[in-house]
């Protein structure tokens, strides 16, 4: 039986049964469904996508590598060290799976590797809310991009969010910007949210308290500015950052503490 297109990659969604064997499938199926939407991930995003501790996710990884379902390429891009990439023989079970066929061009040289611990931090972001139950299916950017070509702004990746039963922006908070990126940032969610009726909400989550304390500094700074025409209410309502400690130790410490 086939997944929800914007479900697959969340583990629950292909259990079956509770036998052993069942089991393995569903994990094989949800990482191969979760690289073919996010074009790669690491140990450190499926430590929170199947809530197993890191050792139980090596022993799975290598015998997925060994029976050719996905790779790893090294890289000093991120504290893992290694990223996962499909295979032919994993993009085929999944079209057999789906019954579609599917496209993965990914390689090794076609990755951006300086944006890829930025990625991944998104990725455990989106992983732990799937798998603690609160998001009922994702949209990743990538997948933004198709629907609204002509946007050239879109969000890290869309959640919707099953308690408040809305559609929430993630943003991840990886480095401080200027005043004229926040700027356009902060007009950019508004249209998107006013005009366009992507999502309801923004969250903005980072590694480091300082990237979020800059990012409330600065969009203070342009709200108090009626010439920007920032109203502040409506930010303050449509627009948080999220301080919350476990947040920013879990991704300080899977992805940038080396």
């Amino acid at each position: 039986m086939s997944v929800a297109r914007f479900e697959r990659g969340i583990l629950k969604r292909y259990i079956q049964s509770t036998s052993t064997k069942d089991r393995h499938k569903a994990k094989l199926l949800s990482l191969l469904d979760w690289i073919w939407r996010w074009k790669f991930t690491s140990t450190a995003v499926l430590e929170e996508l199947w809530q197993l501790d890191r050792s139980t996710i090596n022993r799975m990884i290598r015998r997925y590598i060994n029976e050719e379902m996905v790779t790893e390429v090294a890289t000093f891009s991120c504290r893992d060290k290694r990223l996962f990439l499909l295979k032919p023989e994993g993009l085929r079970l999944l079209q057999g799976y789906h019954d579609e066929t599917l496209n993965y061009s990914v390689k090794p040289s076609t990755l951006n590797f300086k944006t890829i611990t930025h990625d991944l931090m998104c990725q455990a972001i989106v992983a732990r809310g799937c798998a603690e139950g609160r998001y009922q299916f994702y949209v990743t950017e990538s997948e933004q991009a198709k629907e609204y070509r002509k946007k050239t702004r879109r969000c890290d990746a869309i959640v919707f969010e099953i308690e408040s039963g809305e559609l929430v922006g993630i943003e991840v908070e990886a480095s401080a910007k200027t005043i004229p990126h926040r700027k356009d940032c902060l007009i950019a969610t508004r249209r998107m949210i006013v005009e366009e009726n992507r999502f309801d909400r923004v969250l903005y989550y980072s590694h480091k308290r300082k990237h979020l304390k800059d990012a409330e500094r600065v969009h203070k700074k342009l709200f108090d500015k009626p010439e920007n025409g920032l109203d502040a209410e409506w930010f303050n309502a449509h627009l948080k950052l999220v301080y919350s400690r476990e947040y920013i130790d879990m991704l300080y410490h899977k992805f940038w503490l080396h």
